[in-house]
């Protein structure tokens, strides 16, 4: 079987099955491209309506929007605007569950549960057809780089469920466990089958890119023609590797569990905010921001009908920009998203600094470095003044890249911080199989 025929087979027997399960998701993909050929105005009046119809579901249907200060919010105005509604916060999904589940029954509702990175797992309930037009936008935005639906991929992810990835013609290997073996794996799929996509966490695949250069350096220059990135926040030193190693087109995709796709990013290199699937606003504590300014991701869900979210604050940042992409597309653009609101860390002199100040700034570090000589880096804070670095290296790191890794702790967070630099066989990453290059120092017992 060529390659074009082993493509329509994959995409005609994944959409058969998803829609015998009530995804139509092949339908959903044809109406989407339809609807992205619209100018702006006929696209902004299509979201608007999709808010309202959603909006009325809502109010209707979730039994919390008819308490507490939904009950005196909405009561008193109208209800399809969502200027009325009050923000749901995200530990609400933990701690109200039961009063968000739409009181309509709907056959075939699934859940999907956050990795628990945060240290509380978040479900959501999605009903069939939500399911579809989850899956609908992100295949859309694919067909934006030439991509069809049933390409030959290559799936760096957490897990993996086995009959639908071989429906899907995706091959997984799972980044729990991220030794030398896995992505000796790894590289030989890619070298034997050539994928088309690579796609999965830009930890992982950064890691494989370098690991590829350095045990196969006669690779040819292109080992995939693209590699889309997910489920972590995304580092220019990450697409750079990777351009560079796997001689790919690479860009970006931004989701959530809460909501599924919330952004993807188009061949001019904007990321687009997929507003014919979710309404995002950008919060500066309970009021929405002026347009360009940054803040907190709060979004509401156009299409789940089984748990409906309205202004869901889900614990993300980032920036709308005001000016369309010049690529046109109607959809808005996210022009700056910073992932997890929750990980700010103490400097020693007490100010409050993102950890992914940290991941910017291993950009000069790992562009120098030795092919080979790192692998992984985990900066952990034991406390405002005490640092902790394990690096997951091989022949070639010395004292020189550590004075390097410690100069990027004390840039960032006082140079009166004490950093110790712990070289280990692997760097443990998150049970879900995804990765953060800082994080808090575990507590001994």
């Amino acid at each position: 079987m060529n390659h074009i025929a082993e493509q329509r087979f994959h995409k005609n027997l994944y959409y058969v099955l998803q829609s015998m399960r009530g995804r139509h998701v092949g339908p959903f993909v044809r109406r989407l491209q339809t609807w992205e050929r619209f100018d702006r105005a006929s696209f902004e009046h299509l979201t608007r309506r999709l808010l309202r119809d959603a909006l009325s579901y809502a109010r209707t249907q979730v039994p919390l929007y008819s308490s507490g200060a939904w009950q005196t919010s909405l009561s008193r105005a109208d209800a399809d605007e969502l200027r009325h509604w009050p923000v749901l916060e995200r530990k609400m999904l933990i701690t109200h569950r039961a009063q968000l589940r739409a009181r309509a029954f709907t056959p075939g509702v699934f859940a999907r549960h956050s990795s628990g990175s945060t240290g509380e797992v978040v479900t959501v309930l999605y009903n069939p057809n939500a399911g579809g037009w989850s899956w609908a936008q992100e295949y859309r935005s694919m067909h934006w780089f030439g991509i069809p639906t049933g390409s030959r991929t290559l799936l760096l992810w957490g897990g993996g469920h086995p009959m639908l990835d071989w429906v899907r013609n995706c091959r997984v290997f799972s980044t729990k466990n991220l030794t030398f073996n896995q992505l000796e794996r790894a590289t030989r799929y890619l070298l034997q089958q050539r994928p088309v996509l690579v796609m999965g966490l830009p930890s992982a695949i950064a890691q494989l890119a370098r690991h590829v250069r350095t045990h196969r350096p006669e690779a040819p220059a292109q080992l995939a023609p693209f590699v889309k990135l997910g489920g972590e926040q995304v580092y220019p030193f990450q697409r750079d590797e990777i351009a560079q190693h796997l001689g790919a087109r690479v860009f970006e995709s931004y989701g959530s569990t809460e909501m599924g796709p919330i952004a993807h990013e188009c061949p001019a290199g904007s990321r687009h905010i997929m507003a014919d699937h979710i309404y995002l606003e950008i919060f500066n504590g309970d009021e929405p921001a002026p347009v360009g300014e940054f803040g907190d991701l709060v979004v509401t869900s156009l299409f789940n009908r089984a748990m409906p979210l309205v202004r869901c604050r889900i614990g993300d940042r980032g920036r709308i920009s005001p000016d369309p992409c010049p690529c046109g597309l109607p959809h808005p653009v996210l022009s700056e998203l910073v992932g997890r609101a929750a990980d700010m860390f103490v400097t020693a002199d007490g100010k409050l600094v993102h950890g992914s100040e940290l991941g910017r700034r291993l950009q000069l570090f790992l562009s120098l470095a030795p092919l080979g000589s790192v692998a992984q880096v985990l900066f952990q804070q034991k406390n405002a003044a005490h640092w902790n670095v394990l690096v997951e290296s091989a022949a070639g790191f010395n004292e020189e890249l550590a004075a390097q890794l410690r100069q990027i702790v004390h840039s960032t967070f006082g140079e009166n911080c004490q950093v110790d630099i712990e070289r280990v066989a692997l760097v443990p990453r998150e049970k879900s199989g995804k990765y953060r290059y800082y994080r808090r120092a575990p507590q001994s017992s």
